[in-house]
C-alpha cells in the first residue's frame, strides 16, 4: 500500500518558532506538523497510516517534493518549508525509519526505528529476538509476516524463518545452491546442476510467490540468490527479497534519467552482481553503484560515461577477482563503446578499453570515412570469464550508421565482434569479428558460452556463440581460432566462412538505396537472451527466428552524436523456435515451433529439464533431450528476461521476471 504523508496546518505556536533566526529541529517540525496524523514515532495514528516505509524507500528529493507539493486529493496540504527546515525534517524522518542519511534511501542500516507501544507484528524492521522451535533464541533486526520472519542477526547474516505456531523454524541454506552471477556462473552457460525438479515431476510445479514491481514495467532482470536472499533490479531500483517467500527486506530507488533514447530510457536493467557482502548495479544514466547487501546502504557511486555524450547502461556487472568489469549502452545515441574495470572496494577506475580506436591507432585503418568518432560498438551485455586463462570475453555492438556503410568503409573494428582481454589489465589478447562491415544492425551482443570439451578427438577450451547474423560459431577461446560456423536460422547474405575466418558473401550481403531482401531480419536470428549447453545431452539450446528484412540506406546528416544513416527495415513476420543444436556439426537435433514471436532465454538443469518463456504468455518446461513439452502455465506475460534456478530450505525454485513482476515456482509437494 502506498503510504500517505498527512500533517496539521501551521499552528500559531509553530509560526512563532519558525520566525526565530535558527531553524527548528526536525523533531520539532515533525511534532507540530506530522505527529497528530502519523503518531509520535511515525508508525501510524488515527488519521493516517505509518509513513516509515515511505520514508525508508524514497530518496531525499522525492520526500522533499512530496512535502512541498502535498497531495490534496489524499488530504495532505503542501508545506512551504525553508531549505534548512526541509533538511531537518527529512533527517528526522530518516532517523525514525531506520534509513541511512548518507544514501537518502531505504534500507536496514543499523539505525533502530522507534516503536509505538503494543506493536508486536510489523513489516518494518525492529530490534528484538525470536524463539526457535529447537529452544534457541535468535537476536537481531526482525521483519515479520503472518507466516514467516527474517532476522538480520549479530553475525551479519540473514536467517530465514518459517512460523510454527508461536515459534519459528529456521530454513537451512545450501551455499552450493546459490545463483551468484547473471548466468549463474562465469562461463556464461545458463545451466544448473540442481536436479530436484525432473521431467518426471515437473508437472507438479506451482507458483510459490510473486513480487510485483509496477514502477518497472520492462523487467529484463535475472535475479541472483545468495544465502537465501534474492537480489533483483528494476528501473534504477534494487530489491532484497526472502527467496522463499518474496518478502521485501530492503530496497533502493533513485529517479529516472530524462531524455534517454536507448533501452535504458525505457527502463531496461538486466541485474545485479555480488562479491562478498558487496552488491553492484548500473543506472540508466551510466552510473555504477555499490551497496552493502545486508542493509542496502550505498557505499559508492561512479559515473562511467556522461549522458550528454550518449552513454547509458543496462547490464549486470561482472566480478573478476577484485575488479568489476562493466560495459555501456548508447549505440542508439552514437556513443563510442568501451569496457571498464573498477576496484570493488573504492570504485576507482583501473583500466578502460575502447571498442573503436582513435584515428591513428591500430585498427583505425578499418574506418575509412567520417563515422569513426561516432561509430557505436556498444558493450551492453554481460561477458564471460575463464579463471584458468585469466581471460575475459565480451561481445560488441554494431557500427554506426546502422544501414549505411559509405562513411565507414572497411571492416570497422572492433564492432560486431568478440574481444578476449586480460582481466587484470584490459589488454586485448585476440578478437574475432562475426560480421565485418555490418550494414544490418546485427550487433554481436549474444551470450558467450565457455565449455571444456573434446573437439575432433582433442580436449579443447571452446566458446559457443549463436550470432544475430544467423550463424552458430565454435571458437577455440585460448587462441580465437574459428572451428565451426554454420547457419542455425534462415540466412542468404553468406554461404559460410572461409579458412581465413571471414564470411563468404553473396550478392545480397549489403543494404542498398533501392532495398535488398536479406535474411535474417534486422532484429536478428537470435538476440541477447541467454542460451545454454547441457553436459547431460551435449546439446546447445537457443531461441531462433526465421525472417527477413528489406534493407535500405539513405543519406542523412550527423545530428549531435548520432548518425541517421538508413531507414529501419520492413521485416517479414517471424517464425520462431526453441532449437537444440549438435555443437560438433551445428545441425539441428530438435526444435519446438512457437506460435508467436517472443524473447527471453533458456535455462537447463541436471534434472534434464529446459525452461523458457513460451508463446502467448506461457512459461514452459521441456524435456531437454527430446524437446517434448512436460509442463506449462499461462501467465499472460510478454517475456523479455531469462529464467534461473536456486535451492533454499531443501526446495528447488525456478524464477523468471516478467512485466507482472518476479515469479518463483517450486514443486507443489514442497509448498506445505
Amino acid at each position: 500500500m502506498r503510504l500517505r504523508l498527512l500533517a496539521l496546518l501551521v499552528s500559531p505556536v509553530f509560526a512563532v518558532v519558525a520566525a526565530a533566526q535558527q531553524a527548528p529541529s526536525g523533531s520539532t517540525i515533525f511534532e507540530n506538523r506530522c505527529s497528530l496524523c502519523h503518531g509520535a514515532d511515525g508508525s501510524g495514528g488515527g488519521r493516517a497510516p505509518s509513513l516509515l516505509g515511505f520514508a525508508r524507500y524514497h530518496t531525499d528529493a522525492e520526500l522533499a517534493t512530496l512535502i512541498h507539493d502535498g497531495r490534496m486529493q489524499k488530504g495532505m496540504p503542501p508545506f512551504d518549508l525553508s531549505n534548512d527546515e526541509m533538511k531537518s525534517l527529512i533527517e528526522h524522518l530518516r532517523e525514525l525509519s531506520g534509513s541511512s542519511k548518507a544514501m537518502g534511501v531505504g534500507g536496514m542500516t543499523g539505525v533502530v526505528p522507534k516503536r509505538g507501544p503494543g506493536r508486536k507484528l510489523t513489516t518494518d524492521p525492529r530490534p528484538g529476538e525470536v524463539r526457535l522451535s529447537n529452544g534457541k533464541m535468535l537476536q537481531g533486526m526482525i521483519t515479520e509476516s503472518d507466516f514467516a520472519a527474517q532476522v538480520l542477526a549479530q553475525d551479519q547474516k540473514f536467517h530465514l524463518l518459517a512460523r510454527e505456531g508461536d515459534l519459528y523454524r529456521e530454513k537451512p541454506i545450501e551455499p552450493k545452491s546459490n545463483w551468484t552471477t547473471y548466468n549463474g556462473n562465469d562461463s556464461g552457460n545458463r545451466h544448473s546442476t540442481l536436479n530436484q525438479i525432473t521431467n518426471s515431476n515437473v508437472a507438479g510445479l506451482g507458483l510459490a510467490w510473486l513480487y510485483p514491481i509496477p514502477s518497472s514495467p520492462r523487467l529484463e532482470t535475472t535475479p541472483i540468490v545468495v544465502d537465501g536472499i534474492m537480489y533483483v533490479t528494476g528501473w534504477n531500483e534494487l530489491y532484497a527479497l526472502d527467496a522463499t517467500t518474496g518478502h521485501q527486506l530492503w530496497m533502493y530507488r533513485q529517479p529516472h534519467t530524462e531524455g534517454l533514447m536507448s533501452e535504458a530510457g525505457r527502463g531496461t536493467n538486466r541485474g545485479a552482481s555480488i562479491s562478498g557482502n558487496k552488491l553492484f548495479m548500473v543506472t540508466d544514466g551510466a552510473h555504477l553503484l555499490s551497496f552493502n547487501r545486508m542493509t542496502g546502504e550505498k557505499l559508492w557511486d561512479v559515473e562511467m560515461g556522461a549522458v550528454k555524450d550518449g552513454y547509458s547502461a543496462t547490464l549486470a556487472p561482472m566480478v573478476v577477482g577484485d575488479l568489476l568489469v562493466v560495459g555501456v549502452s548508447g549505440g542508439e545515441e552514437g556513443a563510442r563503446g568501451f569496457l571498464s574495470a573498477y576496484n570493488l572496494d573504492t570504485g576507482k577506475l583501473v583500466w578502460r578499453f575502447y571498442t573503436i580506436p582513435k584515428r591513428g591507432e591500430k585498427g583505425s585503418e578499418t574506418w575509412i570515412g567520417n563515422a569513426i568518432e561516432h561509430g557505436c560498438g556498444a558493450t551492453w551485455l554481460t561477458g564471460s570469464y575463464d579463471p584458468q586463462l585469466d581471460l575475459g570475453y565480451w561481445t560488441t555492438g554494431n557500427p554506426c550508421p546502422d544501414y549505411n556503410g559509405d562513411e565507414r568503409k572497411g571492416d570497422n573494428l572492433y564492432t560486431s565482434s568478440v574481444l578476449a582481454f586480460s582481466a587484470k589489465t584490459g589488454e586485448l589478447k585476440w578478437h574475432f569479428q562475426f560480421t565485418p562491415h555490418d550494414t544490418h544492425d546485427w550487433d554481436s551482443e549474444e551470450p558467450l558460452v565457455l565449455i571444456d570439451q573434446v573437439w575432433q578427438g582433442k580436449p579443447r577450451k571452446l566458446m559457443l556463440h549463436a550470432d544475430r547474423n544467423g550463424f552458430f560459431f565454435v571458437l577455440d577461446r585460448t587462441t580465437g581460432e574459428l572451428l565451426l560456423a554454420r547457419p542455425f536460422a534462415k540466412v542468404n547474405w553468406a554461404t559460410g566462412y572461409g579458412n581465413d575466418g571471414r564470411p563468404i558473401l553473396t550478392d545480397t550481403a549489403e543494404a542498398s538505396t533501392e532495398g535488398t531482401l536479406i535474411c535474417p531480419a534486422s532484429s536478428g536470428a537470435t538476440n541477447w537472451y541467454s542460451s545454454s549447453w547441457s553436459p547431460l545431452t551435449k546439446l546447445f539450446y537457443l531461441r531462433a527466428n526465421d525472417w527477413c528484412s528489406t534493407y535500405k540506406k539513405q543519406e542523412d546528416p550527423l545530428v549531435g552524436n548520432r548518425w541517421y544513416g538508413g531507414v529501419a527495415p520492413n521485416q517479414s513476420p517471424a517464425v520462431s523456435f526453441i532449437r537444440a543444436l549438435n555443437i560438433e556439426t551445428g545441425k539441428k537435433v530438435w526444435e519446438l515451433p512457437l506460435s508467436t514471436y517472443g524473447q527471453g532465454g533458456i535455462l537447463t538443469t541436471d534434472g534434464g529439464v529446459l525452461f523458457a518463456g513460451g508463446p502467448q504468455g506461457a512459461f514452459l518446461a521441456l524435456n531437454a533431450a527430446s524437446g517434448k513439452e512436460e509442463w506449462h502455465i499461462n501467465l499472460g506475460q510478454n517475456w523479455q528476461a531469462s529464467p534461473m534456478t536456486y535451492m533454499v530450505g531443501g526446495r528447488q525454485y525456478v524464477s523468471i521476471a516478467g512485466p507482472g513482476g518476479i515469479f518463483a515456482f517450486t514443486l507443489q509437494s514442497q509448498l506445505h
